[in-house]
């Protein structure tokens, strides 16, 4: 049994399935035998098997060959396709690339025929050029021979111009040059046609003109485009631009301006702000509205409408605007100059705004719809032209610098006339119609009225309703009035002044600042105060400190200068790196000046309040540290110590009153460490007993509160020491290496606390047994 096998059944071949259908295809045949009777069992016969698996081998090998033949027949079917496939393509380059021969070939061919139209047409157009201009040579010559023939000619080129509106334009162009032929001509013989061309000119020139202004009146468009055309051709229409912006109601208007037009100096208030002029406001604002419209019109009328616009704007600002502006600083400088530069600030920043105005119609319309420069050169040009004669080589700030000089100093007459006086009066006490200094600060200032200084005030010349400066002193008030003054100066010089002299305004502007407050108003008040207390004697009376009020007053003065030169000075000064420079070491050199003189004034209360506390503490009895009786010895502290430490506390009210921050921290720490110096010192003049020794401790505490109460951790470190070297006086023998080796004590050389070991009044007894001289130190 046998079954033939197709190639098609290797399609989707299994082996496992081939193999089972071939067996079951032989299974009815196969027998099997009873090898044991016992068992039955049964062996299977292999020879079916054998024939159907070896008829599928020979069936499979045939298959394969005849595949193979098949594959063979295609494999030589398509190397013949191929074969032909590349004798196509070949082909078919081969063509191509005639056919890329023959259009390089025609492409040639019709390049030089295209050179050789261009040639004709050239020749053509030259030729066509020529003919046209000995047809114009002719009419030309016909029309002067017109002129030239009688004694009123041109009846011919008149003719010709009435025949419609393009031979009106052409005779525009013929007659300007007939003019050009005329004036370049000297023929004799040709003086007649000369006279009757420029008349001629004139004649259609006017009616020209006529006809213009017959179609502005009527606001005929079309009309005044053709006459502005006409005219261009004819004198290049100078004369129809003339007439529409002298016809403008605009410049009507501004041409009937007269002095009565102005505020009226009367009506100026010479103290308050300027005020722009309402009619020139109107100005303005007529020239905002009115130049886009005015856009309008000119671009649809005139061929070069960017000209005509220019003279236009030109016109408004030359003459309109100018006329108002120069009313206007007229009136305000017959005022005042102050009141001159703020009526020039005022109308300075109007016009500007004026301007931008237009620079941004000009750069959103003009520019956009003309492709041109616009307007923006002329609109410079002319804000420049209005204030060039106010504010060129330096006029204005000189101006400034004059006017900021006078008013500071009506500002600050109440103070200069204090100081003339003061340096006119005679320089003794009983002759001197002055009040002192220290009336003067303790009246102004509302100080303790109980104090001495301020009861010698009683029945003086003082008025505590009188300013500060009345007497020569400085004063927060008045200083920001004038740093108020300098502000607006500061503004007007943003202004008025370009960006490349505007840090040198500046730095001029600034140099009168520390001129009239600088140096004639807190350096001179500081001076004054120096004169009157060098001569303070701390042993002759309490120092009264009112010195150090001057002292707070000029600092408060000297932070609002600070302030005002970073904040409104030096930020107009960047541009400039070398006048920056200039200005800050200008600034520095003027409050390194008023800060040296402020130091002298605390330098000579710092040495008045040493030399009273040296006499407070020469007042301490050498009994009180070796009482004789028990009650001496039972007293809290001394009669010195209550009186030193009423006046240290005085001292540190008061110089929280006049310091804050890093400068009463200083000025207590240097306080402090004089005390403490002269406490030292002062240990030293005394012998101690035991009991004596209590009383220094309860006197060195009660100093330790005080001095604590300072909040300064130097001093109470100092303080706390010289509390431990009074334990020095108070325990036994016994004890005193303890005490010498522990604490603050332990820092200092042996040889240094001998001088105090040696006020004890057991010395002698101690230096006899020895029992501390063992040196210690760091």
């Amino acid at each position: 049994m046998s079954t033939t096998i197709s190639y098609k059944d290797f399609r989707s071949f299994n082996a496992k399935e081939y193999i089972d259908s071939r067996t079951a295809m032989v299974a009815p045949s196969i027998k099997t035998t009873v090898t044991s009777p016992s068992l039955a069992s049964r062996q299977l016969e292999p020879k079916p098997l054998i024939k159907s698996f070896e008829s599928a081998l020979d069936d499979l090998l045939r298959l394969r060959r005849k595949v193979q033949a098949k594959i063979d027949d295609l494999e030589d079917a398509a190397q013949a396709s191929e074969n032909a496939r590349r004798r196509k393509l070949t082909e078919m380059n081969s063509a191509v690339e005639d056919v890329q021969s023959a259009f390089k070939s025609l492409e040639l061919h019709l390049g030089e025929v295209g050179k050789t139209a261009v040639r004709i047409g050239e020749q053509l157009e030259t030729i066509d050029k020529q003919r046209r201009i000995a047809a114009e040579a002719k009419d030309l010559i016909y029309y002067f021979q017109d002129f030239n023939r009688k004694r009123v000619g041109g009846e011919a080129l008149d003719g010709f111009r009435k025949t419609g509106a393009d031979q009106e334009a052409q005779t525009a162009s013929i007659v300007r040059r007939l003019n050009a032929i005329s004036k370049d001509l000297g023929i004799p013989g040709t003086e007649t046609a000369k006279d009757n061309i420029e008349g001629f000119s004139e004649e259609l020139e006017t009616t020209i003109l006529d006809q213009f202004h017959s179609a502005y009146v009527k606001g005929d468009l079309v009309v005044m485009s053709r006459c502005a055309r006409v005219l261009t051709d004819l004198n290049g229409g100078q004369s129809c631009v003339r007439t529409y912006i002298n016809q403008h109601e605009l410049n009507i208007n501004q041409d009937k301006i007269s002095a009565a037009d102005g505020l009226g100096v009367e009506a100026i208030d010479k103290n308050g702000p300027a005020v722009l002029n309402p009619k020139l406001k109107k100005l303005f604002d007529d020239v905002k509205r009115t130049i886009p419209q005015e856009w309008g019109v000119i671009s649809a009328v005139f061929p070069n409408s960017v000209s005509v616009m220019q003279d236009f704007v030109q016109r408004i600002f030359g003459q309109s605007i100018q006329m108002y502006i120069e009313q206007e600083l007229s009136d305000a400088d017959q005022v005042s100059s102050t009141y001159y530069l703020r009526v020039l600030s005022v109308v300075h920043e109007a016009t500007l705004s004026v301007c931008k105005h237009l620079y941004k119609f000009d750069k959103d319309v003009i520019v956009p719809e003309t492709k041109s420069m616009g307007i923006g050169s002329v609109i410079d040009r002319c804000f420049d032209d209005l204030f060039v004669p106010y504010t060129d080589n330096d006029r204005y700030v000189a101006i400034e610098r004059r006017c900021l000089q006078d008013r500071m100093a009506e500002l600050l007459h109440v103070f200069t006339n204090f100081a003339t006086a003061r340096a006119k009066a005679p320089k003794t006490k009983s002759s001197m119609p002055l009040p002192s200094f220290q009336e003067a600060v303790g009246t102004i200032f509302n100080l303790d009225p109980t104090s001495p200084a301020a009861s010698k005030s009683n029945g003086s010349l003082l008025n505590s309703n009188e300013p500060p400066e009345a007497f020569g002193l400085p004063s927060v008030a008045l200083t920001l009035k004038l740093i108020e003054v300098h502000l607006e100066a500061l503004e007007r010089c943003k202004e008025l002044s370009k960006l490349g002299d505007l840090a040198r305004n500046v730095l001029a502007v600034f140099r009168v600042l520390i001129e009239e407050v600088g140096q004639k108003y807190l350096i001179h008040a500081l001076d004054m105060v120096l004169d009157d207390i060098m001569g303070m004697d701390g042993r002759a009376s309490e120092p009264e400190l009112r010195g150090l009020e001057v002292v707070r007053v000029e600092n408060q003065v000297l932070n609002l200068l600070q302030f005002h030169f970073q904040t409104a000075i030096f930020p107009l000064l960047n541009q400039s790196p070398t006048i920056h420079r200039d200005s800050v070491l200008s600034k520095n050199e003027f409050m390194e000046t008023i800060e040296t003189k402020m130091n002298s004034i605390i330098k000579i209360h710092v040495d008045a309040i040493q030399e009273w506390l040296e006499l407070l503490l020469s007042k301490q009895r050498r009994g009180d540290y070796k009482p004789k009786d028990e009650q001496t010895a039972s007293s809290p502290s001394t009669a010195t110590c209550v009186q030193v430490c009423e006046f240290l506390s005085k001292v540190h009210i008061k110089a929280e009153k006049y310091f804050e921050g890093t400068n009463l921290s200083g000025f207590l720490n240097e306080i402090g460490s004089i005390f403490h110096m002269l406490l030292l010192e002062h240990m030293k003049k005394f012998t101690f007993s035991d009991v004596g020794g209590l009383i220094l401790a309860r006197d060195l505490a009660k100093y330790f509160e005080v001095v604590q109460t300072f909040r300064i951790e130097q001093l109470t470190d100092k303080f706390e020491m010289i509390r431990e070297l009074g334990n020095l006086f108070i325990v036994k023998p016994d004890n005193l290496q303890q005490v010498i080796n522990g604490g603050h004590l332990s820092r200092i050389d042996i040889t240094l606390l001998t001088p105090f070991l040696m006020c004890r009044v057991d010395w002698n007894k101690l230096q006899k047994l020895g029992i501390f001289f063992a040196p210690t130190s760091i």
